[in-house]
């Protein structure tokens, strides 16, 4: 059975809110399903990319040609746009970095840096994906207050996408969700640098 496993990691500039889901699925399968347009609203919302001059991006996914570490300013944002139709709201953001099979990172207006990364894992009996998914914040304090405010719903939808593969995923109610994100262990990752 799939289960998340969230947790707060601590790096050289900020926080993060990590949220591990392994899925019994090949990352081809997972990036395909992650970077569909439509197929994202069953888990989370449909999405449409605009390249930087604002023309509709039809030709790729999520994927973008710009180095996402050049120094850009609004007046010449490189990033692509990104924007989910919520129904009676868009959630607005750019691109940031994306590899395919690999990462996509985004900011998002209301939310920050939001990142997915695929990470293959060799089963027994075929391949899977670790699906990371991070939410960043710039202190210890400000992951808290995200990960209390945003955690819950973040779960949902990535069990959410679980499901839409058919896998079979652990159930968890609202007040379970609080409890759990209202106090999550903090990690030191510059250990691990």
């Amino acid at each position: 059975m799939t289960t998340t496993s969230p947790r707060l990691v601590t790096w050289e500039n900020g926080t993060d809110l990590v949220i591990e889901l392994p899925l019994d699925v090949e990352p081809a399968a997972v990036w395909a399903k992650l970077t569909d347009r439509e197929e994202a609203g069953t888990w989370f919302a449909p999405f449409r990319v605009e390249s930087p001059d604002g023309e509709p991006d039809e030709d790729s996914e999520t994927e973008s040609d710009t180095d996402p570490t050049e120094d850009t300013d609004s007046a010449g944002d490189a990033n692509p746009r990104i924007t989910f139709d919520l129904g009676e709201a868009q959630l607005e953001g750019v691109i940031l970095s994306s590899e395919v099979e690999d990462h996509v990172l985004v900011e998002l207006d209301d939310f920050g840096v939001l990142g997915f990364q695929l990470l293959p894992l060799e089963l027994t009996d075929g391949a899977a994906t670790l699906l990371v998914f991070t939410q960043s914040a710039p202190d210890v304090e400000s992951a808290r207050l995200k990960a209390a405010d945003f955690g819950p719903m973040w779960d949902t939808h990535l069990r959410l996408f679980a499901r839409s593969f058919g896998l079979e995923v652990t159930e968890a109610s609202e007040p379970e969700l609080l409890e759990r994100y209202a106090d999550l262990e903090l990690e030191d990752g510059r250990d691990a640098e």
